[in-house]
């Protein structure tokens, strides 16, 4: 065998060696180049942006006549993007669209509060400064897109829009927000018409944070930048809200108000489509007319976005549903809605609003203002701290330290503020600027008991009457609440046009609630003190728990006095007080005899489906969570639904007042009287309806937050 000189071999391996290095160099330098791609790319794409940008500026000036004036807040070259001397709501030119047309008019109109009176309030050279400080009961255990709880949902409101804003002070007239254009067109397809949704271009979801998830969860690069969002994103909101697999509270809820759009359809990324079912109706003139639903115009207004590119996806980056090309599959598919339910960001809040999610501790949530928001004037501080503390007390505590701006005076603390306010601790907070005010004003919510009618103990109407009447209203409202409530007869805000004001409470009359006991067979049969009645052949004695949030004191007390005043009528009524987890828990399951909670009520126009309509008695997660199911409130819950004129809609209103009334569904404990505390250096706190110079035709009856501010 003939040998090679050695030579040669060193040849070859200096020659195989020099191949793989030139293939690790082609390799690297491929590498290289797809990130230089993949900047360039992201450098168009800002450029893109600040292209679009400049060019709205230009057309201000154009003398393109066609399309309608509307919402267009864009900066001039020579002032900030955020500016303030720039009124948030203008009539400047929208963009020119091929998708709008500007032979319609628009739907919503600019609002002269925040374009004009805001920034005279605020002054000449205003900047957002400082750090707004609340406190708030307990800490939610998630802040899941759909909570039912109220506290998250408005710190979600905080950090999303909607479609539309109402007026300052005004309700069911609607400002421009992430929609620039809304337009009613008929439908080319079917019946009825369909809203045109033309949203803003500058609009994008925040980048998430890889500090705000534990470290065994690693994020994908993708949810570590900004993103914009788009009409899908409003598309996906729909579908994941109706998608009956998707059973938490807020979705159950909202479905009964959503459930009569026929479907949502994406035009392009700024451009979708809401079209309405319709349905035979009678009209003034008593012919038969299709219509679509009264509230379907204020719903499409309200409709907020979900975030796609965080909820469609696992955190490493992969798409939840690998094939979702079907145009409805989000509302449909049982995988994803499970995913959904238990998402990896449950406990964030994605942001694309005036204010960003900035981080949540077992201690507190913070927040922080969206220096990027179309709107200069909707954040106006710097930064917002909640804590979470565990009773009302420690947040009295808080506020007489001057740890929180505001606080919402207990009824059993009046004394306490008064020793307070001739305390020499307080004097000398008075020489530093540090005064407290007071704002007093009808709360538009109301407490009650609700009395679960799937119960033996709760069927009968006159059962639920006198149990009302046994409950002495007045009573409470002097001792548990230092008169800081009122008395109320059917559940809406009690200067709505919607509460009929000669609808008288039920009287307290213990006599009267025990002969009513007895008319439906309930009295004592053995002597030992318990009323009882035979119930499918068995004898059952008036025995029944009440559950209640037992952090809340105002709520203890009553319950207290509620379960000893039962007892002269031979009725043991257990307390149970929970958290609120447990308590969340059993409203949406139904599991409890009887429950005193309190519901926020929403902005007019009133909506009864929710509460009300037997759709959804036995619904689990509903909000009709006593079971109440009445035939003569269905139909006036889907007769209100097609009514438009104002005098009919407030007759069938008043026939609905009359009815509650009458069952007894809820014993209506009290409509709360709110005693505003709050700093002097705390700006703009005044109830809209109060400052009709301020503004003109104000019907709202309370203070709005979304406009204090930090006098420095």
């Amino acid at each position: 065998m003939n040998k090679e000189p050695i030579g040669l071999i060193l040849l070859r391996y200096l020659c195989y060696l020099g191949i793989l290095c030139f293939l690790g160099m082609l390799y690297w330098s491929s590498l290289l180049i797809e990130e230089d791609l993949r900047g360039i790319h992201e450098e168009l794409a800002q450029l893109k942006g600040d292209q679009t940008s400049v060019y709205r500026d230009s057309d201000k000036d154009s003398e393109d006549k066609s399309p309608p004036p509307v919402l267009n807040n864009n900066a001039s070259d020579n002032e900030p993007k955020n500016s303030l001397s720039q009124a948030p709501l203008t009539s400047r030119t929208a963009p020119q669209r091929k998708q709008i047309d500007p032979a319609l008019p628009n739907l919503l109109t600019e609002d002269p509060f925040y374009a004009n009176t805001l920034p005279k309030l605020l002054g000449k050279g205003f900047k957002p400064a400082g750090q707004l400080k609340q406190d708030t009961l307990g800490k939610p255990d998630n802040l899941h897109p759909f909570t039912n709880w109220s506290t998250v949902r408005a710190w979600q409101t905080l950090c999303s829009d909607n479609l539309a804003e109402l007026h300052f002070g005004k309700y069911e007239v609607y400002a421009p927000s992430m929609a620039i254009k809304i337009e009613e067109r008929p439908s080319e397809k079917s019946d009825g018409s369909e809203f045109w949704i033309h949203l803003r271009d500058d609009l994008f979801w925040a980048p998430l944070k890889q500090e705000f998830f534990p470290n065994e969860l690693v994020l994908a690069p993708q949810f570590l930048k900004k993103q914009p969002l788009t009409a899908h994103d409003f598309k996906f909101y729909f579908d994941a809200m109706m998608n009956p697999y998707v059973q938490m509270p807020g979705a159950v809820a909202l479905r009964t108000y959503y459930s009569d759009i026929d479907h949502i359809r994406v035009i392009d990324d700024h451009t979708f489509v809401v079209k309405w079912k319709t349905h035979a109706a009678i009209d003034k003139e008593g012919k038969a007319a299709k219509k679509i639903k009264y509230m379907a115009r204020s719903l499409t207004f309200s409709m907020p976005p979900l975030p796609f590119f965080v909820y469609g996806y696992f955190a490493d980056g992969k798409k939840i549903i690998e094939d979702d090309s079907e145009t409805d599959v989000y509302r449909n598919n049982i995988a994803w809605a499970q995913n959904f339910t238990d998402h990896w960001a449950r406990n964030i809040i994605v942001s694309c609003g005036p204010w960003l999610f900035d981080g949540m501790t077992e201690r507190e949530i913070r927040f922080k203002r969206n220096p990027d928001y179309f709107q200069a004037t909707a954040a106006l501080a710097q930064s917002m701290t909640v804590q979470f503390r565990e009773s009302s007390q420690s947040i009295w505590q808080d506020f007489k330290s001057n740890r929180i701006d505001n606080y919402n005076l207990q009824p059993d603390q009046l004394a306490e503020l008064n020793d307070f306010l001739d305390s020499n601790r307080y004097r000398e907070q008075e020489k530093k600027d540090l005064a407290i005010k007071r704002l007093d004003y009808l709360a538009r919510s109301y407490a009650y008991l609700g009395w679960n009618e799937t119960k033996p103990f709760f069927k009968s109407k006159k059962v639920r009457q006198a149990l009302t009447m046994a409950i002495d209203r007045e009573r409470i409202i002097q001792q548990n609440l230092n008169n800081l409530g009122v008395e109320i007869s059917c559940p809406f805000y009690r200067y709505s046009t919607s509460y009929d004001p000669d609808l008288k409470p039920w009287p307290f009359d213990m006599q009267g609630a025990r002969q009513m006991l007895e008319e439906d067979g309930w009295y004592d049969r053995n002597g030992n003190g318990i009323i009882s009645k035979k119930i499918e052949g068995k004898l059952v004695p008036f025995r029944f728990s009440l559950i209640y949030y037992v952090k809340n004191m105002v709520s203890k007390n009553i319950c207290e006095y509620i379960s000893t005043t039962l007892k002269e009528l031979g009725i043991e009524c257990t307390l149970n007080g929970v958290d609120l987890a447990d308590l969340s828990a059993a409203f949406d399951d139904k599991s409890f005899d009887a429950i005193c909670l309190g519901w926020a009520l929403g902005t007019p126009p009133e909506d009864l489906r929710q509460l009300w309509h037997s759709s959804g008695a036995k619904e689990k997660g509903s909000s009709n969570a006593i079971g109440f199911a009445n035939a003569d409130v269905d139909k006036i819950i889907e007769a209100l639904d097609y009514e438009y004129d104002d005098a009919e809609r407030q007759k069938l209103y008043y026939r609905f007042d009359k009815i509650f009334h009458d069952e007894a569904p809820y014993t209506l404990i009290y409509s709360p009287k709110i005693a505003f505390l709050y700093r002097q250096y705390l700006q703009n706190v005044f109830i809209p309806v109060d400052r009709q110079d301020l503004v003109p035709g104000a019907n709202v009856a309370e203070p709005d937050s979304r406009i204090f501010w930090l006098k420095q």
